[in-house]
C-alpha cells in the first residue's frame, strides 16, 4: 500500500515538473489586453518557437489568449500559432501550440501585401488603447475588450487590395457592443456604433441632443469647405451627402454619416441633366444647431400636428425666379385613418434664415383655391411682384383653373427669357420654353403696374361679364375661363402677334370653354376696354 502511494507522488511530481517544462506559470488573473507588456512578452515567446522575425499576417487578442499568423515556408502559405493560458490540475500554464497552416481569406490575390512587421505597431500601448476604446464606445453598462484584431485593411474597389494596417477593437458590455477602429499606432480613427443604445436611441429630428460637432467635423475631414455639395438630407439616425466627384466632372458621389462615422458609396452616378454649378453649395453654408428651429417653422406651416416628420433635405434650390436659393425641404406624411393604410406626403421649404417658401400638401389637405377669383389673381400678382422685384418684366401671365403660367425676363440673367409657373405652393422655374418664347424681345415686355387697368377694383370681373355677353353665352354652358396678359395675344413662331396691341400696352384675353373642352370662344381686350378681337364659339 504505501508503495503504491510513494508511485503516485512520483507520477504527480514528474507531471509537475513535465508542466514547468512547458512554459513559465502565468497567474490566474493575468490579462494579454489588459495587462500593460504581456502582448509583448507573449508574442516574443512566439518568436522564439517559431525560430526568428515574424512576418505578421494578422493577430488577434483576448485576455486568455494570442493568435498570430505569420508567413509560411512559402509565399503562399500561412502559419497559426497561438499562446495562452490552461489548466491542469489545480495549476494554469501558458503553452504555445504551432504551427499549424491556415488560408488566407483569398479576397486579394497577391498575399504579399497583406503582411507587416511587429515594429509597425504600437503592441506596447494594447492596454492603453483597450481603455482608450471603451472611453470612446461610451456603453451604458460597465464594458471590458472582448477582442482585438490587428492586420491590414481590404480595399474593395476599384479591385480588391490591401490597405493600411487597422486594429479592430470588439468592446461589449453584454446588452451592448461596440466596434472601435485605430490606426496601426493605435490611435482611434472611427467606430460601428450600431449596436449602442446612443445609436438605437438617437433622433437628429426629434431633438438636439445629438453630437452635432461630431457630423461637422467628420463631414468636413472628408469635403473641407469645398462647394461641391449638391443636397444633404437628415433623417433619424443618419446624415447623407451627395457631391459632385471631386475628379470626375459630371458625376457625383454619396456619403453618409452615422453615429459610427463617414462612409462612401463606391459607386459613382452621373448629374442629372441641366445641373447647373450654382446650385453648388459648402458645409459651411449648414447649420445643424438650426435644425429643431427650421424643423419647428416647418411643421407650424404644414398646419397638422399628427404628421410625421420624414426627412430634411438642404438644397440649393434653381427653380426660383431669382439666383438659385438654399433651402431646407422638409417632408411630412399625414398617416391614413385606418391602421396601416398609406399615408400622404408633402413637402414645406424654409430657408436656412426660416422664411418659408413653399408648402405643397397632400391633394386631399391641400385648401381649395379660386384661381380665377379677382383676390386670388390680385394676391398672385402680389407674390409676382414680390419675388421678381421691382424690375420684373413680363411677355405673357396666364391665369387658369389650377395655376398661372409667367413668361418674362430671367432676374438671375438679364436680357435672356424664362418660363415660372405659380400654384398653391409657390413659383417655380420652367426649364423648357418654345423657341419663339426664348426670344428676347424688349418691346413686348411689360411690368405689373400696367395691369392694374384690368385688375383694380371689380374691372376683371366686369371683362368677364362682357365676355359672356359679346359671345352668347352663360357660365351653366361654358364654366372654363383662362385669362391672359400679354402685349399682343396668339404669338406665332416668327415672334409676331396674330391679335398685336393697337397701343404697345398690355391686353387682355378672356377665354371661354365648355366643360367637355367641345366650345371655346375668346375676346381680347386692349387697354382702353375695346374689344379687338372676338371668336364665337
Amino acid at each position: 500500500m504505501r508503495a503504491k502511494t510513494i508511485a503516485a507522488r512520483l507520477v504527480a511530481a514528474g507531471l509537475f515538473a513535465l508542466f514547468l517544462s512547458v512554459a513559465p506559470p502565468a497567474r490566474a488573473d493575468s490579462s494579454y489586453i489588459a495587462d500593460p507588456g504581456e502582448a509583448v512578452r507573449a508574442l516574443d515567446a512566439i518568436a522564439a518557437e517559431a525560430g526568428g522575425s515574424l512576418r505578421l499576417y494578422a493577430l488577434e487578442l483576448s485576455d486568455g489568449r494570442l493568435t498570430v499568423e505569420i508567413g509560411g515556408k512559402r509565399k503562399t502559405e500561412l502559419d497559426e500559432w497561438q499562446i495562452g493560458r490552461v489548466k491542469r490540475l489545480f495549476f494554469e500554464f501558458e503553452t504555445t501550440v504551432g504551427p499549424r497552416p491556415v488560408r488566407a481569406a483569398g479576397l486579394v490575390g497577391d498575399l504579399e501585401g497583406g503582411f507587416f512587421d511587429r515594429s509597425e505597431i504600437a503592441l506596447d500601448k494594447v492596454a492603453d488603447v483597450a481603455a482608450n476604446a471603451i472611453a470612446y464606445a461610451r456603453l451604458d453598462e460597465e464594458a471590458h475588450v472582448q477582442s482585438i484584431e490587428i492586420a491590414r485593411a481590404v480595399e474593395i474597389l476599384p479591385e480588391p487590395a490591401y490597405g493600411p494596417i487597422r486594429w479592430s477593437i470588439y468592446v461589449t458590455s453584454g446588452r451592448e457592443s461596440a466596434i472601435v477602429r485605430a490606426d496601426a499606432a493605435g490611435n482611434i480613427i472611427g467606430a460601428d456604433l450600431a449596436n449602442t443604445n446612443r445609436a438605437r436611441n438617437m433622433d437628429l429630428l426629434g431633438d438636439g441632443d445629438w453630437p452635432h460637432r461630431e457630423a461637422r467635423d467628420a463631414l468636413f475631414a472628408v469635403f473641407g469647405d469645398e462647394r461641391r455639395l449638391r443636397d444633404l438630407t437628415v433623417r433619424p439616425r443618419a446624415i447623407s451627402v451627395t457631391a459632385d466627384h471631386a475628379a470626375t466632372p459630371g458625376r457625383k458621389e454619396d456619403y453618409n454619416w452615422t453615429i459610427s462615422g463617414v462612409t462612401r458609396s463606391p459607386l459613382l452616378s452621373p448629374l442629372m441633366h441641366g445641373a447647373s454649378e450654382d446650385e453648388l453649395f459648402s458645409l459651411k453654408d449648414v447649420d445643424f444647431t438650426a435644425l429643431a428651429r427650421i424643423r419647428a417653422i416647418a411643421r407650424t406651416a404644414w398646419g397638422h400636428e399628427s404628421a410625421k416628420l420624414e426627412y430634411m433635405t438642404l438644397r440649393r434650390v434653381s427653380e426660383t425666379p431669382g439666383r438659385p436659393e438654399l433651402r431646407w425641404i422638409v417632408t411630412f406624411t399625414e398617416l391614413g385613418d385606418d391602421a396601416g393604410g398609406a399615408g400622404t406626403s408633402g413637402t414645406v421649404e424654409v430657408t436656412p434664415e426660416g422664411a418659408v417658401r413653399k408648402v405643397v400638401l397632400p391633394a386631399d389637405q391641400a385648401p381649395a383655391a379660386d384661381w380665377l377669383a379677382p383676390k386670388t389673381i390680385a394676391a398672385t400678382l402680389g407674390r409676382i411682384g414680390k419675388d421678381f422685384g421691382p424690375d420684373g418684366r413680363f411677355a405673357e401671365i396666364v391665369f387658369d383653373a389650377g395655376k398661372a403660367r409667367i413668361l418674362g425676363e430671367d432676374p438671375a440673367r438679364p436680357g435672356a427669357m424664362a418660363g415660372f409657373e405659380a400654384d398653391a405652393g409657390g413659383i417655380a422655374r420652367v426649364r423648357k420654353l418654345m423657341p419663339w418664347d426664348e426670344q428676347y424681345r424688349k418691346e413686348r415686355l411689360f411690368d405689373l403696374e400696367a395691369l392694374a387697368v384690368f385688375t383694380q377694383a371689380d374691372r376683371l370681373a366686369d371683362f368677364t361679364a362682357r365676355t359672356y355677353r359679346r359671345l352668347q353665352v352663360d357660365e351653366e354652358t361654358m364654366p372654363g375661363i383662362r385669362y391672359a396678359f400679354a402685349i399682343g395675344q396668339i404669338m406665332g413662331p416668327d415672334g409676331t402677334y396674330m391679335v398685336p396691341s393697337p397701343d404697345g400696352r398690355p391686353t387682355l384675353q378672356v377665354r371661354l370653354e365648355s366643360a367637355d373642352g367641345s366650345r371655346v370662344g375668346r375676346v381680347v381686350f386692349d387697354s382702353s376696354g375695346k374689344e379687338i378681337d372676338v371668336r364665337m364659339p
